[in-house]
């Protein structure tokens, strides 16, 4: 089972790609006033929508009540594409707005964030996009729930095996079923398309490696096919998230050697181009000033729960005291999973 440092440094690999990389192709759809859909052209990223199909009043600029919270120096992510005629544009963009005002709940009430996201839709539509949306969002939010429920009563990863295929395939498709029964087939399409194909394509992959009846060969020929299976623009993904993998390897590397952040600059620069290495320094800054505060942080904890002379309640007011002294609060759910990184860690 992965331990919580190793799921750590997959979360570093996967925000270096996503500086680098955009997501997969969306399928939008056009949602009639009667709740319907049917297909139209898809465009693969935001900024290729027709013209007329983002409404000009949309906006992604944070609100000013919400630059104090974890979502300060962000812009709103995603957005709500309409047709000519004011109709919705089914998309994931639709979801990843959704997605960035969701990722403030625990941060506020679940009630805040439902208003949140409505108020966000009233101020960004009209009808009879804005109807069109609000009906979605309040699919999307009953999907959330009984997917919630449906994690809830699923095996955890490490009850079996990684490898049990047909397990995690029968998983995949409660999910899946999840999704079709609170959301229209082409809502499904346009939010999970991508996600599911690529799911297929990963199990088909996994059942190739752990068949023992093929050769190494065979199952270098089949998994080829596979890839060759893939659409264009989903090759070149996985070609281009498989190359920065590799640099970022590289460049952990020069690090571990006693590389210099200039070097590092140099290798991204010379691979991504200068707007994009000027984003990874930037990230790496920010990252390695968010590490040296918890080290600091679990250093001075440590201390305190040392200290003999301090009874257990004044303890915990001064770790509180240290907390809150050091991390806004918004960075308080992120600070926990250190923690408990640590801990963990130690008890080893």
């Amino acid at each position: 089972m992965l331990n919580k440092i190793s799921i750590i440094a997959v979360v570093v690999v996967l925000t270096v790609i996503v500086v680098l990389v955009n997501k997969g192709p969306a399928t939008p759809s056009v949602v009639n006033s009667m709740g319907g859909a049917e297909s139209v052209n898809s465009q693969n990223e935001t900024d290729k929508f027709e013209p007329g199909l983002v409404a000009k009043t949309q906006s992604n600029i944070l609100p000013e009540h919400l630059k104090n919270t974890s979502l300060k120096g962000t812009s709103i992510d995603g957005l709500y594409p309409v047709d000519g005629s004011g109709n919705l544009l089914l998309s994931k963009d639709i979801k990843n707005r959704f997605e960035y005002f969701l990722s403030t709940m625990g941060e506020f009430e679940v009630a805040q964030v439902m208003d949140m996201i409505k108020e966000d839709i009233a101020l960004n539509l009209v009808s009879p996009a804005k109807e069109q949306a609000l009906k979605l969002f309040d699919d999307y939010i009953a999907y959330k729930y009984a997917l919630a429920d449906l994690e809830a009563s699923l095996d955890s990863p490490e009850e079996y095996e990684v490898n049990d295929i047909e397990r995690m395939r029968s998983q995949l498709q409660q999910m899946r079923d999840v999704r079709r029964e609170y959301l229209s087939t082409d809502a499904v399409d346009a939010f999970f398309g991508f996600d599911e194909m690529y799911d297929d394509f990963m199990l088909a992959r996994l059942e190739v490696q752990n068949n023992q009846q093929l050769s190494a060969q065979e199952k270098q020929q089949q998994l080829d096919g596979l890839e060759d299976s893939l659409p264009q623009d989903v090759q070149n993904m996985r070609e281009e998230t498989q190359r920065i993998s590799q640099i970022f390897l590289l460049t952990e590397e020069v690090k571990k050697q006693g590389g210099t952040e200039q070097e590092v600059y140099e290798i991204n620069e010379q691979e991504f181009g200068q707007e994009a290495a000027q984003r990874l320094q930037a990230l790496e800054r920010k990252r390695n000033e968010w590490q040296s505060r918890v080290n600091s942080f679990m250093a001075k904890k440590q201390s305190i729960e040392g200290d003999e002379n301090l009874t257990s309640g004044e303890k915990l007011t001064a770790i509180e005291d240290t907390r809150s002294a050091m991390f806004d609060q918004s960075e308080y759910r992120k600070l926990s999973a250190y923690e408990l990184m640590y801990e963990e860690a130690s008890a080893q």
